[in-house]
């Protein structure tokens, strides 16, 4: 929803463009996933023994941390997104509220 020139406007443009932001982020993350599945895969061929457990580990916590983190940022950008539609839907209903008051000639 655009400014209409009466001095209000909704925040719902900037709700919708921080949901972007942090879905760059939420990509960007995937990114950084994949590039730490390479180098495991890589380095799962010269690691063997304790040290090749040890890097294996830390690689599986480093990713349930991710996928812990990249599911916080989707639910971010769910819910920026759903605060920019019910934010219209209800500066709507209140327009439409004010506009039968004032068309009913109802004054306080």
């Amino acid at each position: 929803m655009s400014d209409s020139g009466s001095g209000l406007a909704t925040d719902s443009a900037v709700l919708i463009a921080e949901a972007s932001n942090f879905d760059t982020i939420s990509t960007g993350l995937q990114g950084v996933m994949g590039a730490i599945d390479g180098t495991q895969g890589a380095m799962s061929v010269a690691l063997v023994g304790q040290a090749g457990t040890a890097a294996h580990a830390a690689f599986v916590r480093y990713q349930e941390a991710a996928q812990v983190q990249k599911a916080a940022l989707d639910e971010i950008v769910t819910n920026l997104h759903g605060g920019g539609v019910t934010y219209d839907q209800h500066d709507g209903e209140q327009s439409g509220l004010i506009g039968q008051t004032v068309n009913l000639g109802i004054h306080g």
